[in-house]
């Protein structure tokens, strides 16, 4: 027999007996900071007393880690495997509570892998220096040497020769409709973000490209000739404006994008092992060398670094623009993969003092979390992490 009301919902609603209104007031249960230490004895009951790994519908599962989890605005992503060992689930949720009442704020990702040694105890860091997520930041590096840090200038004319440049927020805009003088030079400006940074140009010709953090994009102030072209590291999405006449390529890591007008993105950082390129909307082709490979909506082309066969294949269009969304997606992700994500946006080193842990991560979580949320993420699995200073330890 349950011995209070909170043991008698959360046994009623683990075995889909509840009503509507038993349901709404088991989910407010959760989330009342008194009976923090009540959900964790009961879990850690229910655990004690399980002895053997169980099955949860998605269903179940999603909805007692989001009302766990969730609180004021908090974003709580759905998990994707069709069943979660309910065990399992029930360990890193008692290590939520306790993160939920210290923090206030949580973002959920979901362990794929290894799921037998994970535990409930999760330890909250000691004091994490706040590292604040990235924004808009960039420098603009003019045809004549000089480099214009566009966080520290207003919005407004950037006054460059007879180039017309206008800065909004985190957006630049060349105006491609000034008559460029007969014999004149093409000259070429760079658009570079730093770790920690993104940010927006539409070119002269009217495209639009999204630089990610850690990118930059070398550009002419003016398409003159038969050919669009512009030169990228890192990774940038494009929406590229239509001319027929004008072909529009990308080069990128001895790579080349060859587009007419289409939407598309390249991920091409020199710490990557591979060059991707995803096509959302339209028709290109990719080159190296003598090979070639042809896209269609919705695929994506790696080519590796050391290899020059090019691979396509269907495309995680939400995975691979989840950047773009203000989102860090994973499906599948290892830790090296994801603390390079870390690493770009929240401009921390890297350092791995020790056997690199085996763990496969899936989920979403706001780009716009403090770092210290992401990585109590992460101590869910029992990835044990030290900050110092700009420094991320994994352990």
């Amino acid at each position: 027999m349950p011995e209070s009301r909170l043991e008698y919902l959360f046994d009623c609603y683990v075995h889909e007996k509840c009503s509507a209104e038993e349901e709404k007031e088991f989910m407010e249960s959760l989330t009342n900071s008194e009976n923090e230490q009540s959900v964790k004895e009961l879990l850690g009951k229910f655990i004690e007393n399980t002895g053997s790994d169980l099955e949860m519908p998605k269903q179940i599962a999603n909805s007692i880690l989001q009302n766990i989890l969730q609180k004021d605005k908090t974003k709580v992503v759905t998990l994707n495997s069709k069943k979660v060992n309910f065990k399992l689930l029930l360990h890193m949720a008692a290590a939520a509570v306790v993160i939920l009442f210290i923090s206030g704020v949580f973002y959920w990702i979901f362990v794929k892998e290894n799921r037998d040694k994970m535990t409930a105890s999760v330890i909250p860091s000691e004091k994490k220096s706040s590292i604040s997520p990235g924004g808009n930041h960039a420098i603009l590096k003019l045809a004549n040497g000089s480099t214009i840090v566009l966080d520290s200038i207003q919005n407004g004319k950037i006054h460059y020769g007879n180039v017309a440049i206008i800065k909004q927020n985190g957006l630049l805009v060349y105006d491609g409709s000034l008559p460029s003088k007969t014999g004149a030079p093409v000259t070429y400006n760079t658009l570079t973000t730093p770790r920690g940074g993104q940010y927006q140009i539409v070119l002269p010709d009217g495209s639009k490209v999204w630089l990610n953090a850690s990118s930059s994009l070398h550009f002419p102030t003016a398409f003159v000739g038969h050919l669009r072209e512009v030169e990228l590291t890192g990774e940038a999405y494009f929406e590229v404006a239509k001319n027929k006449e004008k072909p529009f390529h990308v080069k990128s890591n001895g790579m080349q994008v060859e587009v007419l007008g289409t939407h598309f993105d390249v991920k091409a950082y020199q710490d990557d092992d591979y060059i991707k390129t995803t096509l959302l909307e339209g028709s290109v082709k990719i080159k190296r060398g003598s090979v070639s490979g042809l896209l269609k909506p919705g695929q994506q082309g790696i080519l590796e670094m050391n290899d020059n066969n090019v691979i396509v294949k269907n495309a995680d269009i939400n995975e691979v623009m989840a950047w773009k969304n203000g989102l860090f997606e994973f499906d599948g992700a290892d830790i090296k993969t994801i603390m390079r994500e870390i690493s770009r946006w929240y401009d921390v080193d890297i350092v791995y003092s020790g056997k690199v842990p085996v763990r496969s991560f899936e989920g979403k979580i706001s780009r716009d979390a403090q770092l210290s949320e992401v990585l109590k993420i992460l101590e869910l699995s029992n990835v044990k992490l030290r900050v110092e200073g700009k420094k991320i330890i994994v352990d």
